[in-house]
C-alpha cells in the first residue's frame, strides 16, 4: 500500500511516477524516459521518448543514436505532463548534468541522479533545490571515502607529468570518456606540453563544445599514422 503523499515507486523498470506515467532514469526500454544526464547507468536505450536538460540533448545522441525522439528544457522551466510539473535543476556532476523536480498536487519531491557540490568550473554548479522528499545517489558518499581538493589533484597530477616528461616517457591517464576526461583538459596546464585524447573522448568533446560548455582544445590521437608521444600526456 502506498503513502498518501507517494510521488515515486520503484518496479522492474526502475523509478516510477504513476501520477504523470513517466519514468526517471529507467533501467530499460519505457514508453517515456526522464533523464538526469548521460552516463551509461542513467542513459540507457530502448525508450520511445527521453525529456532532458537542454545541454544533454547531444550528449544522449552521442551515446543513444542521433534518431532518438528527445525533448529538452532549460534548468528551471517547468513541464506538465499529466498533471505532474516536471523541471530540472543543475547538478554539477557532469556537463548537462541535472536533478530533476517532480511536483504534484502541492508534494515536491527531487531525484538528484549523480551530483558533485565542488565546483569544477565547467559543469554547472550544483543547486540547492527544496523539497519534501529527496532521492539521493550515495555510490562515493560513504565515509570511507575521503576526496581531495580538485587543485590538489591537479597539482599531483602535474608533477607526476612533469617527472615523466623530464624522462621522455609519455603519461597515459583512464577516464571516463564523459566527465572525468574534460575535467582533467580543463583543469591541467597545457603550456607543460602536449595532451592527446582518444578519438571516443575526442568526439564527446565536440558534442561537449557545440552544447555551450567552454573546453580546452585537445588532440584526438592517430590510430592510423605514427605520432611521438614522448613527453606528451
Amino acid at each position: 500500500m502506498l503513502l498518501k503523499n507517494t510521488l515515486l515507486t520503484v518496479n522492474k523498470y526502475g523509478l516510477y511516477c504513476a501520477a504523470g506515467d513517466f519514468y526517471i532514469d529507467p533501467w530499460r526500454g519505457v514508453d517515456r524516459a526522464v533523464v538526469t544526464h548521460g552516463h551509461s547507468d542513467h542513459a540507457r536505450p530502448g525508450s520511445r521518448s527521453y525529456l532532458t536538460c537542454k545541454y544533454s540533448e547531444l550528449i544522449l545522441k552521442e551515446r543513444l543514436g542521433e534518431r532518438i525522439s528527445v525533448q529538452t528544457a532549460e534548468y528551471g522551466e517547468g513541464l506538465v505532463i499529466n498533471g505532474v510539473k516536471v523541471s530540472f535543476h543543475p547538478a554539477g556532476h557532469i556537463p548537462g548534468s541535472a536533478q530533476v523536480r517532480v511536483e504534484y498536487q502541492g508534494e515536491v519531491w527531487v531525484v538528484s541522479g549523480d551530483y558533485k557540490i565542488e565546483d569544477d568550473g565547467l559543469s554547472h554548479p550544483f543547486e540547492p533545490v527544496q523539497c519534501n522528499t529527496f532521492i539521493t545517489e550515495s555510490t562515493f558518499g560513504a565515509p570511507v571515502y575521503h576526496w581531495e581538493k580538485q587543485e590538489k589533484v591537479y597539482d599531483q597530477i602535474s608533477s607526476w607529468w612533469n617527472r615523466n616528461r623530464e624522462l621522455r616517457k609519455t603519461s597515459v591517464i583512464y577516464a571516463y570518456s564523459l566527465g572525468k576526461s574534460q575535467r582533467l583538459i580543463n583543469g591541467l596546464d597545457h603550456s607543460a606540453g602536449k595532451i592527446y585524447c582518444h578519438p571516443v573522448i575526442a568526439s564527446m568533446n565536440q558534442r561537449i563544445k557545440l552544447s555551450g560548455f567552454q573546453l580546452k582544445e585537445c588532440t584526438s590521437l592517430s590510430l592510423s599514422e605514427p605520432q611521438d608521444y614522448r613527453g606528451a600526456l
